[in-house]
């Protein structure tokens, strides 16, 4: 199976690469394309192409992979993308959608008004659209669901555990947090105000333990993120990262204590799904998708994160039972696969490609 691939980015967080072209490295022929430049390397067995950030470069690009190459399935990450290949398409060549997948990554809700019209505008000419779990397909309005209903379909968002364990396994992993900290806090995400990372700095200026607590991601907020912190009491160590590497980002899971994610909303988020499994204890906020992901009771607590004190009182019962949670890491494993298994979610994938590809022989 041929296939092409069109997102907005290809980074060290970008899920169309690391979930999607990784999970299928070796089962499909796969042609990366994206909008903005590449800032890593990737598997040699990927074709990569991008645009510079020029939408009129990525046209000519697309255009061009379209000419020369016999795809099977295009799968389309992003508005964005989406659009840039309608127009590629025109006007000889758009009977290629009929063999095309949108996938919708966020929920409806926290995604900005203008790619709201692109992503309705490509969803109306795909073939098939996948949502990242049902949470995000339950946000779509319905006045959208009109038109596209009969063709959508949910898939869970799935974490590759299998990276995971070979990290954790390592003779070379580095040690990210001190030994003399009480308890070891990583939040995961970008500083923006949908990730809400001022609600946990603000409830931490209630807390007199002596904690550790790493930020990893990059932002318009992190500035006034950074300068918040530096009032805070000197028992709390916070240090501010940056976007760094999956690696890097799940060796810190794996020896911090909890992960935070506050957020007001997401997709299926991926940083929460491999924490569980890398043994953090989880404080959540009470929205929909983290609600779908429902960890198991011990391993977690759900708050309000527009109220401080239920942020404030879920770090101290974390504080007070930091034993139980160190000895517990293992308790998440077995559920966080079964639900959540990439596995699961690529093979769902390759039934739609395969329908696809069906379909239009």
């Amino acid at each position: 199976m041929k296939l092409l691939r069109l997102a907005t980015t290809l980074n060290s967080t970008s899920a169309p690469y690391n979930q999607f072209s990784l999970g299928f490295k070796d089962s499909i022929d796969q042609t990366y394309c994206s909008l903005l430049k590449n800032d890593i390397s990737i598997e040699d067995s990927i074709d990569s192409f991008h645009g510079d950030g020029s939408v009129l470069k990525m046209i000519k690009i697309v255009r061009n992979l379209i000419k020369q190459n016999n795809f099977d399935v295009v799968h389309i990450h992003s508005g964005v993308a989406g659009v840039i290949l309608l127009i590629a398409l025109m006007p000889f060549k758009i009977s290629i959608l009929k063999k095309t997948v949108f996938t919708l990554h966020n929920s409806w809700n926290i995604i900005k008004f203008r790619n709201q019209i692109l992503n309705f505008i490509v969803m109306l000419f795909v073939r098939k659209i996948c949502t990242c779990g049902n949470s995000s397909k339950d946000s779509i309005p319905r006045l959208i669901n009109l038109f596209i209903e009969k063709k959508t379909i949910s898939i869970v968002n799935g974490f590759d555990n299998e990276r995971i364990d070979k990290i954790e396994n390592s003779k070379d992993i580095d040690k990210h947090f001190s030994d003399d900290s009480l308890i070891k806090i990583v939040c995961v995400g970008a500083l923006n105000n949908t990730k809400n990372q001022i609600a946990l700095l603000k409830a931490l200026k209630k807390i007199t333990a002596n904690c550790e607590i790493v930020f990893l991601g990059d932002g318009s907020n992190k500035e006034d993120l950074i300068n918040f912190s530096q009032q805070l009491n000197s028992n709390l160590n916070i240090f501010f990262k940056g976007r760094v590497s999956r690696k890097l980002t799940i060796e810190h899971m794996l020896e911090a204590d909890i992960s935070i994610s506050l957020s007001n909303g997401e997709g299926l988020p991926i940083a929460v799904l491999e924490s569980m499994y890398a043994g953090c204890f989880l404080i959540l906020s009470k929205i929909p998708p983290h609600i779908e992901i429902d960890p198991p009771s011990v391993r977690c607590i759900f708050v309000d994160a527009s109220t401080k004190l239920e942020i404030v009182n879920a770090l101290y019962l974390a504080i007070d039972n930091i034993d139980s949670i160190r000895s517990g890491r293992s308790i998440s494993k077995e559920y966080s696969i079964k639900n959540f298994g990439l596995k699961n979610m690529l093979r769902e994938y390759m039934n739609i490609y395969t329908f696809l590809l069906n379909e239009s022989i």
